[in-house]
């Protein structure tokens, strides 16, 4: 039977297969390489987090699970990543925080997500465009899946004039 990785990589174009290959790679260093920065990062994902609106919300990109701690009680949570290797540990990540029944595990690629227009109230990524490899495309899909109205909350390394 062929892999989950073998099946993504053989579907991908070359820009997505690297992105795969590469955080596959990384997977199970992910957490610890990025602790120092983690501290910085910390009050702005609870600011993020606490500026979410709405019942049904969409997490993109959402890796090793790193955001689960800030997720808002009430809400259902879709969540999803590129990387097969990143949803496991995302998945350990949910058993131990006890987040089963209101958060939902994909696998999904932000550039063609196989969501419905408007399925959702609010999307948020963190630390994600910057290794999308066409993150224009990816930004109109979440605008895509979001109903009108809805918002998009990104946290990224870039400044920003709006908060």
């Amino acid at each position: 039977m062929e892999s989950i990785s073998s099946t993504l990589l053989r579907k991908a174009d070359q820009n997505t297969t690297d992105t795969i290959r590469r955080y596959e790679r990384i997977a199970p260093y992910y957490d610890l390489m990025g602790s120092t920065a983690e501290k910085r990062v910390h009050p702005w994902r609870t600011k993020l987090w606490a500026a979410v609106k709405g019942d049904s919300l969409l997490e993109v990109g959402v890796g090793t699970g790193k955001n689960m701690p800030y997720h808002p009680q009430g809400p259902h949570i879709t969540a999803t990543n590129l990387t097969p290797c990143m949803l496991q540990r995302a998945q350990q990540r949910a058993q131990e925080l006890r987040l089963d029944g209101r958060l939902d595990l994909r696998w999904g690629d932000v550039q063609a997500m196989e969501f419905s227009s408007d399925s959702f109230d609010s999307a948020i990524a963190t630390c994600v465009f910057c290794s999308v490899p066409d993150p224009i495309q990816g930004l109109r899909e979440v605008a895509r899946v979001v109903r009108p109205g809805g918002q998009v909350v990104l946290l990224e390394q870039y400044a920003s004039t709006r908060l």
